[in-house]
């Protein structure tokens, strides 16, 4: 990874990623170097002040976590980072997990501009909680988001926020706390009138009525959402390829459900999670292997014609055949035309007929990876604001009792009439069986 720019100024969590998600006892390494990226605009101690206030939040943010912060004298290589008061800015935009903004000011020459901050006329320099960009990085990214946006919708965030806009109110008599940010140089705007919403067809989650509207659980989170930031609009729908080129032409598009990748991160901001699936090789009275790696490469695996796990299977050295529907998959499953189907537990129990088969035989041979499904934000030209307003919306809609007794009716609904294994956790549904 090429060498980070403007990042001198900033409270340096140094992070071991693997122990934080699965041991039961985790750490964090805290690297604090001198704060310079504020100089000229904000005070030695107001830069220190912030510092504090930036830690406190991931603090009580990451406090399920049972985290310790341990000082040390230097940044540690090879291993992923938290910083928690870094400036997003042009040149270090595409570098880093951009978690969550915390403080907003008047950009300067010592502070470069943030790109698509708001629709004032001062340009802003805007402070985030910020992880170095890679693979190892990746889903705790995802994981930390939502426990810092749910965090600030709690009482205690906003003691601590006011306590620091009290202390910073004698130097800057225009500051705002707005979307979770506390702004130096007054209130932000945002405009998101021409929002446009777009829909990917898929059963269940977002699929049309006899009268063409877009119907679904996915559907009714979006229009909580919209509803939450007063922005009611008309939910169109459209085939992927379509929304995939309105997100990467047009600013203000809103489209769900996409799946996150990393080549995607350049085209969509990601607002809130809808779904997770696992996805791996499911068989017939077949062993549990642990890695796709342990899987014999004779194995016969059937996969979705045109879907992405064709190339997967073919590029592990597998002998592949791809089929039209999951349906079809699921019959030559049975009749034993290949050894494993590449797909996912959902994908399976949809193509599955009880009455024809005994659709519980089926089972996980081992496991590929986890995909989640988001309500994104197209990121050409959107103001950044918008996508804040926008999560923490979002976060007040799954915590809310409405949405959550709606999720577990159509739960059940589901469960009882599809069969299909899933689970809900913290308003996401999750493919598969919780055991």
């Amino acid at each position: 990874m090429e060498t980070r720019k403007s990042v001198s100024s900033l409270i340096l969590l140094v992070l071991c990623l693997s122990a934080l998600w699965i041991n039961p006892v985790r750490a964090l390494t805290l690297y604090k170097s001198n704060a310079h990226d504020f100089q000229g605009v904000l005070t030695q101690s107001q830069r220190e002040r912030i510092d504090e206030y930036a830690r406190a939040v991931l603090e009580n943010a990451l406090s399920n976590e049972q985290v310790d912060f341990i000082q040390a004298p230097k940044k540690t290589q090879g291993s992923p980072h938290i910083y928690s008061s870094l400036m997003r800015t042009a040149d270090s935009e595409r570098d880093f997990y951009w978690i969550s903004p915390l403080v907003a000011f008047e950009c300067s020459g010592t502070a470069p501009c943030t790109p698509n901050a708001g629709s004032q006329s001062k340009k802003l320099a805007v402070v985030y909680i910020a992880i170095d960009k890679n693979t190892a990085s990746f889903e705790f990214a995802d994981r930390l988001t939502g426990q810092i946006t749910e965090y600030k919708r709690s009482e205690g965030f906003y003691l601590l926020a006011n306590h620091l806009k009290s202390e910073l109110s004698k130097s800057f008599s225009d500051i705002v706390l707005t979307y979770g940010i506390l702004s130096l140089a007054g209130q932000l705007r945002t405009d998101a009138s021409d929002l446009w919403v777009i829909a990917d067809v898929v059963p269940l989650f977002s699929e049309k009525d006899e009268r063409g509207k877009v119907k679904g659980i996915a559907a009714d989170l979006v229009n909580s959402v919209l509803k939450e930031v007063s922005l009611p609009q008309y939910i169109l729908s459209a085939p992927w390829e379509r929304i995939a080129k309105e997100a990467m032409s047009k600013s203000n598009v809103l489209v769900f459900a996409v799946i996150r990748t990393a080549e995607r991160d350049d085209v969509f901001h990601w607002v809130t999670p809808v779904s997770r699936n696992l996805h791996g090789l499911y068989g017939i009275n077949k062993p549990y292997f642990e890695t796709f790696e342990d899987v014999p490469r004779t194995f016969k695996v059937g996969t979705l014609l045109e879907d992405y796990r064709y190339n997967v299977a073919l590029e592990h050295g597998f002998n592949v055949k791809a089929y039209d529907s999951w349906k079809e998959l699921v019959e030559a499953l049975f009749y034993n035309e290949i050894d494993t189907i590449f797909g996912s537990q959902g994908a399976i129990d949809f193509g599955c007929n009880p009455n024809q088969f005994k659709c519980e035989t089926i089972t996980l041979s081992s496991k590929y990876d986890i995909s989640t499904a988001y309500l994104a934000l197209s990121k050409k030209d959107t103001c950044i604001f918008v996508l804040e307003k926008l999560k923490l919306a979002a976060a007040d809609v799954k915590m809310s009792d409405e949405f959550n007794e709606r999720l577990s009716s159509w739960s059940d609904m589901v469960s009882q009439e599809y069969g299909i294994a899933h689970h809900t956790e913290h308003g996401v549904v999750h493919l598969w069986n919780p055991n």
